[in-house]
């Protein structure tokens, strides 16, 4: 199936869901339970990203204060199958996956194991690499999970993107570590000092993890499973270490001509559950597979002090730099590890969003509303996942 074409069957099932929104939307307005009347609210949003978004398929979620979850799905998980998208569909979680490594970093540094403020040099006095980096002597956790280090970040690199696409023509695995991954700026110039700007890069949370790596003896996704993941009722999320991932959708990727050349645009799995390419390379700055479901349950837990402690989760937002909009009465920050939002309507609330070639996703906590909602597609060139996480908590709070 063409990347940019939704399936011929998406038609009669969108026209089903269309049907669906409009028995939910009246039943909604003859006076429902809350429950209804937030799914009703919810469908004609998810059939819309489908119809008209033109995304093989979406999947939603909420979970209220009470503990109360819905969840909305419409389209396709596989079109050219005909595999309906379910709440249980795994998606690639992209970025959202930061979150979960600066709430395992926060959860070590409430422990008194690693310190926020100290720099983190002397933790990597045995390999010679690390003083290459950018901005070396002067780097700290607080800074990097920021992204205040002067970094760039790794998709802009013509030393990665050479590499990359040379070793996915010859069919060598693309799923580097996260030291070759910093291997790639060693040697070069930082964007700006250390604390003194603000810049985007993956790379800032790879040296994150293997800082906790290096302090623990354990590697990232045990720590994540034990501080992070152990805490939430959910098995929906697994480590995305490997291109094998069960019950994960089929993307749908658009890209430039290296990108298409490099093997990564189209359908992004070759059969169920199995990715065409390795992801591990993402590592701390996305590196996971999970639901909408599953990440409106750890926002929900991280924000109501159930992942850390308040004290550690309220530094996560009091450490933050001002990310200049254009949208007027909006203001946008970046903490550690997540955007600290204010938007008229919505209120006060935290978020993150998240690209894999194939995927978007988007999940945030409401404070004034009291509750988190989260949303992914299987396409990275359908809907505006922004206006689309938008939509579904205005839906939410008119409900």
């Amino acid at each position: 199936m063409a990347a940019t074409r939704p399936h011929p069957m998406l038609d009669r099932r969108a026209w089903i869901a269309g049907c669906a929104a409009a028995f939910a939307g009246a039943r909604a307005s003859a006076g429902a339970r809350p429950i209804d009347r937030i799914e009703g609210a919810l469908r004609p949003v998810v059939s819309q990203a489908v119809t008209e978004g033109r995304a093989p398929g979406c999947s939603a979620a909420v979970l209220l204060d009470d503990q109360t979850m819905v969840t909305c799905v419409a389209g396709w998980a596989d079109p050219d199958l005909h595999a309906p998208m379910t709440p249980a569909t795994r998606m690639m979680s992209g970025s959202t996956g930061k979150t979960f490594c600066a709430a395992t970093c926060m959860s070590l540094v409430s422990e008194g194991r690693l310190s926020l403020d100290a720099p983190i040099a002397p933790i990597f006095a045995d390999e010679p690499w690390y003083k290459r980096l950018p901005n070396a002597p002067d780097l700290t956790l607080r800074i990097l999970l920021m992204h205040r280090a002067g970094f760039p970040q790794f998709l802009d690199l013509a030393d990665f993107q050479s590499e990359y696409l040379l070793d996915s023509l010859t069919g060598r695995d693309v799923g580097y570590s996260p030291r070759k991954m910093l291997s790639f700026i060693l040697g070069h110039k930082p964007l700006f000092p250390a604390g003194h700007g603000y810049h985007y890069s993956d790379l800032e949370y790879h040296l994150v993890g293997l800082t906790m790596e290096k302090v623990t003896g354990k590697s990232y996704y045990a720590l994540l499973a034990e501080r992070v993941l152990s805490k939430l009722p959910t098995r929906d999320i697994i480590p995305s270490n490997t291109p094998n991932l069960p019950g994960l959708a089929a993307g749908y990727a658009r890209g430039d001509l290296i990108q298409a050349l490099a093997g990564n645009t189209g359908k992004t799995t070759d059969r169920p559950g199995h990715l065409r390419k390795n992801p591990a390379l993402e590592y701390t700055g996305g590196g996971l597979a999970l639901t909408p479901r599953s990440l409106a349950l750890f926002y929900s837990r991280l924000a109501n002090g159930e992942i850390i402690p308040r004290a550690a989760f309220a530094e996560m937002l009091a450490s933050s730099t001002f990310v200049p909009t254009t949208t007027p009465g909006v203001d946008n920050r970046y903490g550690l590890g997540v955007e600290i939002t204010t938007r008229p309507l919505f209120g006060r609330y935290i978020n993150h969003s998240g690209y894999f070639p194939g995927y978007n996703a988007n999940v945030a906590y409401y404070f004034d509303h009291g509750f988190a909602a989260a949303v992914q597609v299987n396409t990275d060139h359908g809907p505006d996942i922004y206006d689309l996480l938008r939509s579904v908590a205005k839906a939410v709070i008119s409900a």
